[in-house]
Protein backbone atom coordinates (compact mmCIF):
# COMPACT_ATOMS: atom_id res chain seq x y z
CA UNK A 1 0.00 0.00 0.00
CA UNK A 2 1.19 3.65 -0.84
CA UNK A 3 1.56 6.38 1.62
CA UNK A 4 -1.78 8.50 0.41
CA UNK A 5 -0.94 11.46 -0.78
CA UNK A 6 -2.67 14.91 0.34
CA UNK A 7 -3.68 16.45 -2.27
CA UNK A 8 -4.78 19.91 -0.76
CA UNK A 9 -7.69 21.76 -2.37
CA UNK A 10 -7.46 25.59 -2.20
CA UNK A 11 -11.31 25.56 -0.47
CA UNK A 12 -10.54 23.71 1.93
CA UNK A 13 -10.79 25.35 5.73
CA UNK A 14 -9.45 24.66 9.34
CA UNK A 15 -11.98 23.51 11.39
CA UNK A 16 -11.76 25.81 14.93
CA UNK A 17 -14.09 26.59 16.71
CA UNK A 18 -14.26 29.40 19.16
CA UNK A 19 -15.50 29.38 22.85
CA UNK A 20 -19.14 30.65 22.28
CA UNK A 21 -19.21 28.40 18.86
CA UNK A 22 -18.19 25.17 21.50
CA UNK A 23 -20.90 26.07 23.95
CA UNK A 24 -23.23 26.37 21.35
CA UNK A 25 -22.26 23.06 19.87
CA UNK A 26 -22.21 21.25 23.10
CA UNK A 27 -26.08 22.65 23.68
CA UNK A 28 -27.02 21.53 20.49
CA UNK A 29 -25.53 17.87 20.72
CA UNK A 30 -26.63 17.23 24.27
CA UNK A 31 -30.27 18.16 23.16
CA UNK A 32 -29.94 15.73 20.05
CA UNK A 33 -29.05 13.37 22.38
CA UNK A 34 -31.58 13.46 24.93
CA UNK A 35 -34.18 13.49 21.83
CA UNK A 36 -32.62 9.95 20.94
CA UNK A 37 -32.88 11.53 16.92
CA UNK A 38 -31.36 8.52 14.95
CA UNK A 39 -29.80 9.82 12.04
CA UNK A 40 -25.95 9.69 10.57
CA UNK A 41 -24.60 12.01 13.14
CA UNK A 42 -23.20 11.01 16.20
CA UNK A 43 -23.77 13.86 18.67
CA UNK A 44 -21.59 12.35 21.44
CA UNK A 45 -18.95 11.98 18.92
CA UNK A 46 -19.02 15.08 17.90
CA UNK A 47 -19.09 17.26 21.10
CA UNK A 48 -16.00 15.10 22.09
CA UNK A 49 -14.15 15.85 18.84
CA UNK A 50 -15.03 20.01 19.26
CA UNK A 51 -14.55 20.19 23.14
CA UNK A 52 -11.04 18.05 22.45
CA UNK A 53 -9.92 20.57 19.12
CA UNK A 54 -9.89 17.73 16.33
CA UNK A 55 -12.64 19.80 14.05
CA UNK A 56 -10.64 17.94 11.22
CA UNK A 57 -12.16 14.66 12.57
CA UNK A 58 -15.28 15.40 11.45
CA UNK A 59 -14.52 15.88 7.88
CA UNK A 60 -13.44 12.31 8.06
CA UNK A 61 -16.32 11.15 9.79
CA UNK A 62 -18.89 13.19 7.79
CA UNK A 63 -17.07 14.08 4.19
CA UNK A 64 -20.54 14.57 2.71
CA UNK A 65 -21.42 17.64 5.41
CA UNK A 66 -18.94 19.91 4.09
CA UNK A 67 -18.67 20.25 0.43
CA UNK A 68 -15.25 22.03 0.30
CA UNK A 69 -13.71 19.95 2.87
CA UNK A 70 -11.33 20.58 5.85
CA UNK A 71 -7.94 20.95 6.09
CA UNK A 72 -6.25 18.13 8.08
CA UNK A 73 -3.34 19.71 10.07
CA UNK A 74 0.54 18.43 9.37
CA UNK A 75 0.00 16.31 12.60
CA UNK A 76 -3.11 14.03 11.13
CA UNK A 77 -1.29 14.03 7.91
CA UNK A 78 2.15 12.15 9.57
CA UNK A 79 -0.28 9.99 11.52
CA UNK A 80 -2.06 8.75 8.91
CA UNK A 81 1.67 7.94 6.40
CA UNK A 82 3.04 6.39 9.64
CA UNK A 83 -0.25 4.23 9.87
CA UNK A 84 -0.49 3.11 6.41
CA UNK A 85 3.39 2.92 6.00
CA UNK A 86 3.10 0.10 9.32
CA UNK A 87 0.39 -1.53 7.76
CA UNK A 88 2.54 -2.22 4.65
CA UNK A 89 5.37 -3.49 7.07
CA UNK A 90 3.31 -5.28 9.24
CA UNK A 91 1.38 -7.16 5.94
CA UNK A 92 4.21 -7.64 4.62
CA UNK A 93 6.27 -9.38 6.97
CA UNK A 94 3.07 -11.64 7.75
CA UNK A 95 3.38 -12.99 4.32
CA UNK A 96 7.64 -13.87 4.43
CA UNK A 97 8.54 -17.52 5.14
CA UNK A 98 11.07 -18.07 8.13
CA UNK A 99 13.78 -17.85 5.42
CA UNK A 100 12.85 -14.38 4.28
CA UNK A 101 12.52 -13.47 8.34
CA UNK A 102 15.69 -14.85 9.36
CA UNK A 103 17.35 -12.86 6.61
CA UNK A 104 15.48 -9.69 7.43
CA UNK A 105 16.53 -10.05 10.98
CA UNK A 106 19.85 -10.61 9.99
CA UNK A 107 19.63 -7.18 7.53
CA UNK A 108 18.26 -5.34 10.31
CA UNK A 109 19.48 -6.90 13.41
CA UNK A 110 17.73 -3.80 15.57
CA UNK A 111 14.31 -4.02 14.47
CA UNK A 112 13.99 -6.59 12.19
CA UNK A 113 12.67 -9.20 14.31
CA UNK A 114 8.46 -9.19 14.18
CA UNK A 115 8.73 -5.36 13.40
CA UNK A 116 5.11 -4.09 15.01
CA UNK A 117 3.97 -0.61 14.90
CA UNK A 118 4.04 0.24 19.11
CA UNK A 119 2.42 3.72 18.90
CA UNK A 120 3.76 7.10 20.31
CA UNK A 121 5.25 8.14 23.88
CA UNK A 122 2.39 8.89 25.58
CA UNK A 123 3.89 11.37 28.09
CA UNK A 124 5.93 13.39 24.98
CA UNK A 125 4.31 13.01 22.49
CA UNK A 126 0.62 12.92 23.51
CA UNK A 127 -0.99 14.64 20.47
CA UNK A 128 0.24 12.03 18.39
CA UNK A 129 -0.92 8.99 19.90
CA UNK A 130 -4.35 10.78 20.73
CA UNK A 131 -4.99 11.33 16.59
CA UNK A 132 -3.91 7.62 16.42
CA UNK A 133 -6.94 6.73 19.24
CA UNK A 134 -9.14 9.03 16.79
CA UNK A 135 -8.67 7.50 13.48
CA UNK A 136 -8.62 4.14 14.21
CA UNK A 137 -10.76 3.84 17.07
CA UNK A 138 -13.33 6.52 16.71
CA UNK A 139 -13.28 6.83 12.64
CA UNK A 140 -12.38 3.05 11.90
CA UNK A 141 -9.40 3.84 9.98
CA UNK A 142 -7.07 0.90 9.85
CA UNK A 143 -8.42 -1.66 11.59
CA UNK A 144 -5.05 -3.80 12.43
CA UNK A 145 -3.96 -1.51 14.94
CA UNK A 146 -7.83 -1.20 16.84
CA UNK A 147 -7.40 -2.46 20.38
CA UNK A 148 -2.92 -2.02 20.39
CA UNK A 149 -1.55 -0.19 23.46
CA UNK A 150 -0.13 2.67 21.29
CA UNK A 151 1.80 3.68 23.82
CA UNK A 152 5.62 3.48 23.00
CA UNK A 153 7.14 4.67 26.47
CA UNK A 154 9.39 5.94 24.42
CA UNK A 155 9.64 9.21 21.67
CA UNK A 156 9.33 7.55 18.47
CA UNK A 157 8.11 10.18 15.59
CA UNK A 158 11.89 11.48 14.32
CA UNK A 159 12.37 7.82 14.01
CA UNK A 160 9.13 7.41 12.05
CA UNK A 161 10.19 10.49 9.54
CA UNK A 162 13.39 8.89 9.03
CA UNK A 163 11.25 5.68 7.88
CA UNK A 164 9.09 7.23 5.93
CA UNK A 165 11.66 9.47 3.52
CA UNK A 166 13.20 5.82 2.69
CA UNK A 167 9.33 4.34 2.13
CA UNK A 168 7.78 7.05 0.33
CA UNK A 169 10.84 6.61 -2.34
CA UNK A 170 10.73 3.04 -2.08
CA UNK A 171 6.61 3.54 -2.46
CA UNK A 172 7.00 5.77 -5.82
CA UNK A 173 9.05 3.26 -7.65
CA UNK A 174 5.38 1.67 -8.40
CA UNK A 175 2.85 -0.58 -7.10
CA UNK A 176 4.45 -3.45 -8.58
CA UNK A 177 7.39 -3.24 -6.93
CA UNK A 178 6.18 -5.25 -3.52
CA UNK A 179 8.53 -4.32 -0.16
CA UNK A 180 10.98 -7.12 -0.47
CA UNK A 181 13.26 -8.10 2.18
CA UNK A 182 15.54 -5.65 1.25
CA UNK A 183 13.46 -2.75 0.85
CA UNK A 184 11.43 -3.65 4.56
CA UNK A 185 14.94 -3.91 6.08
CA UNK A 186 16.18 -0.40 4.75
CA UNK A 187 13.03 1.40 5.91
CA UNK A 188 13.67 -0.59 9.34
CA UNK A 189 17.24 0.39 9.88
CA UNK A 190 15.99 4.29 8.63
CA UNK A 191 14.82 4.21 12.56
CA UNK A 192 17.82 3.83 13.95
CA UNK A 193 19.32 7.12 15.38
CA UNK A 194 22.13 8.59 13.11
CA UNK A 195 25.74 8.91 14.88
CA UNK A 196 27.73 9.88 12.44
CA UNK A 197 31.79 8.16 13.38
CA UNK A 198 29.87 5.93 16.04
CA UNK A 199 29.60 2.28 15.88
CA UNK A 200 25.74 1.50 16.27
CA UNK A 201 25.33 -1.53 18.73
CA UNK A 202 21.91 -3.45 18.18
CA UNK A 203 21.63 -4.36 21.85
CA UNK A 204 21.28 0.04 22.32
CA UNK A 205 19.59 0.51 18.84
CA UNK A 206 16.42 -1.61 19.60
CA UNK A 207 15.03 1.26 22.37
CA UNK A 208 15.19 4.14 19.47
Amino acid sequence: MLVPQQNKNKDEVEMEFSNQQKLIITLLTDIHAHLGIDNSVDPLFVRRMVQGGHGWALGWAYPGLFEDGIEAPEAVTFVAEVLTMWEAIEETYAGFDQARKDQLAELAPAFGRDPRFCGFDGNHEADLRGIVHILVDDLGRWPAFRGRDTDSHRILADGYRRMLEVYARIADSGPESRLSVEALAEILNAKIIPKSGMELDANVLRWA
